[in-house]
């Protein structure tokens, strides 16, 4: 089980105002625990490994796709689709349909004895009806699906005391063929009480005929002792129940396989002969990346982000050195080109280092001042890296920027997304929700729930969960469903994020778990699906914060954006302006090389300091000697004005 429990939840970063594009912001703590720890960070800060220039990074709800088709495929009494994230649930055919899976139940209870998988279809421009039955004629949980053959598809799930496997010929069409059971354990299995939960499938192989599958073993030793393994399937002739073989799998191997990685934390990728697996999402150990290159016969490990602390518990005491602020990844994406690079995405959080001298000095927070998801491919440096050298950073987003006053770094080839910023809207700390552990564990970074699609040409976009602060509902922030874009060209993210949830219909809805179509068929067109909720939180779980079932309704998304061309119309230059106060300089954010006129007025209206400048791309110190006091800059770059009221002490 998660650890995190062992920790002071609920500790949030207070911020100040926003504006659109403004990526400095106020870092007030709420008083809780403790304040966090900052770390002082000079000239040395650099940019990542990549082989790309860095680029600044921006946020804004500015609708960039094209087209979007929205559906409802199903909807279900039953919302706790993941303990972490959701993965491996959809899949596109060549000729461009598409199909969706979830777990679904329609009665309003806790003992959901319907449950079971929902699945839906896309062909012919249409969704199908929503079903009415799970596919299985017994209760099951957790689905995940994948093509099968040139036309097929096989579905996972488990129940019924064991992991079952359902196949058909041609997808969205007829009866599902019941496969089996698959074998239950490796061999010197110590336990045979429980079977394997929370499956992961794909299919590779020249005509996608080879299944590769994971899932965990989880044996209650006691109330406060549990053994967890992680294992593996693979089946040349899934049709056939007797060519499936289960072992330990490649985490095996690094010796981190027992009791460090839990239910729903592993997602896989297929594309040809390459297959990924990834592990994230366990407090006390790194992000494991493995790699096969024959259909997931053999792999290579990489750890694409280490935990300093690995294999060791946040209440242990401190004498080891556990005594830095550490920003961490949890839950993530995983999705291989046509290339055969595997692309990983990744939400951060916080863990605050509390108290110096008792245990117990860990705690988790969660806001604006430290939200982001993260990017990593194969041909980059692994582990990831710090800017500054330090290894609890590697993961880090927001970095000190004066006294109370953090800023991103601008780069980004790293940075995916992070909670959008509305014009004239503030951020509140009251309004962000966290109510009950069972909630938050589904996230811990305030943006969640990331899912990459990628198209044919290696153009990615990456959805995820984020509080919104464009809608509420009086008392919290709904979660929307917001996209970020990366051009293969380019080589960076554009954080111009969509809001998949714009529509006035779903004004008051919460828009969580969500997944991807990993590998679409067509340039510039992307597939995601998502869950819809009218109230906030969960009905289902230990610790549920809903006092009865609400409908949730499962979206599949159609997002459609013209990739791979230059935009020749004029855009907003500048980006940001800290830090905020200043004192001689302030630091001018730009997204190209231009030729600007910078004017400081007073709270009089007069012109007190007007000067041009030749900004570069990124970062520009601009030094402003002028006196003390309040003023509005304005910068005139690329025929747009941006002004910001700036304090000067």
């Amino acid at each position: 089980m998660k650890k995190v429990f062992l920790l002071s939840l609920g500790l949030i970063l207070g911020l100040g105002a926003f504006a659109q594009r403004n990526v400095v912001i106020k870092n007030d703590a709420k008083q809780g625990v403790a304040k966090a720890k900052t770390v002082a960070v000079g000239n040395e800060m650099t940019t990542d490994a990549s082989s790309y220039a860095p680029q600044a990074v921006k946020s804004a709800v500015i609708n960039r796709y094209d087209e979007m088709e929205d559906g409802e495929t199903m909807w279900t009494h039953y919302d706790l689709q993941s303990n972490q994230y959701v993965a491996n649930r959809m899949y596109q055919l060549p000729n461009g349909n598409v199909a969706v899976t979830a777990t679904m139940s329609h009665e309003a209870n806790q003992t959901a004895s319907d449950r079971g998988t929902g699945y839906n279809f896309y062909s012919n421009g249409e969704w199908d009806d929503q079903p009415e039955t799970r596919v299985e004629p017994f209760k099951t949980g957790w689905p995940s699906i994948a093509q099968f053959g040139a036309n097929g598809e096989i579905l996972l799930a488990h129940g019924n005391g064991h992991m079952q496997c359902f196949v058909r010929t041609t997808a969205g069409q007829g009866d599902w063929t019941y496969v089996g059971a698959l074998p239950d354990y490796p061999d010197g299995y110590a336990y045979t009480t429980e079977y394997p939960t929370w499956p992961r499938i794909v299919t590779c192989g020249e005509n996608h005929n080879i299944a590769v599958a994971v899932a965990v073993l989880q044996h209650s030793i006691s109330s406060d002792e549990t053994d967890l393994q992680t294992v593996m399937w693979r089946s040349e002739d899934p049709a056939n129940i007797d060519s499936w073989t289960v072992s330990y799998g490649p985490l095996h191997e690094t010796g981190w396989d027992h009791n460090q990685f839990s239910a729903d934390d592993y997602c896989m990728a297929a594309n040809g002969h390459n297959v990924a697996l990834m592990y994230s999402g366990c407090l006390t150990n790194s992000v494991w990346m493995f790699k096969s290159t024959d259909d997931g016969a053999t792999w290579t490990s990489t750890r694409v982000w280490e935990n300093p602390y690995e294999g060791r518990e946040f209440d242990e005491e401190p004498a080891w050195g556990m005594e830095d602020t550490l920003f961490m990844p949890m839950n993530g994406s995983i999705v291989i080109d046509n290339a055969g690079t595997v692309h990983v995405a990744l939400n951060t959080f916080e863990m605050a280092h509390t108290l110096e001298n008792e245990p117990g000095y860990y705690t988790y927070w969660s806001g604006r001042a430290v939200d982001g998801i993260l990017y990593w491919n194969d041909t980059q440096e692994a582990p990831m890296q710090s800017p500054d050298g330090n290894p609890h950073h590697a993961a880090r987003l927001w970095w000190p920027a004066g006294e109370d006053y953090v800023h991103m770094e601008p780069d980004s080839t790293r940075w995916i997304g992070f909670i959008p910023m509305y014009e004239g809207i503030d951020w509140s700390n009251d309004l962000y929700y966290m109510s009950g552990s069972e909630y938050i564990s589904k996230f811990y970074g305030a943006s969640g729930h990331p899912a990459l699609s990628c198209d044919a040409d290696g153009n990615l976009a990456c959805a995820f969960s984020s509080p919104c602060t464009n809608r509420t509902n009086g008392t919290y922030y709904f979660r929307s469903i917001y996209v970020s874009y990366r051009d293969a060209e380019k080589g960076y993210w554009e954080q111009d994020e969509d809001d998949l949830m714009e529509d006035v219909m779903l004004m008051y809805s919460e828009g969580v778990f969500t997944s991807a179509v990993q590998n679409t068929v067509n340039n510039g067109e992307f597939w995601f699906s998502y869950q819809a909720d009218d109230e906030i939180g969960f009905y289902w779980g230990s610790n549920a914060t809903q006092a009865a079932a609400t409908e949730n309704i499962i979206h599949g998304v159609k997002v459609i954006r013209t990739v791979g061309v230059e935009e020749t119309e004029a855009q907003d230059a500048i980006y940001s302006v800290y830090p905020n106060p200043a004192k001689d300089y302030v630091v001018v954010s730009s997204a190209m090389d231009v030729n600007a006129t910078i004017t400081f007025v007073n709270l009089a209206g007069q012109t007190v300091k007007s000067f041009n400048q030749n900004l570069t791309t990124g970062e520009n110190t601009v030094n402003i000697d002028i006196e003390s006091g309040v003023y509005f800059c304005t910068i005139n770059a690329n025929g747009f004005n941006k002004t910001v009221k700036v304090v000067v002490k």
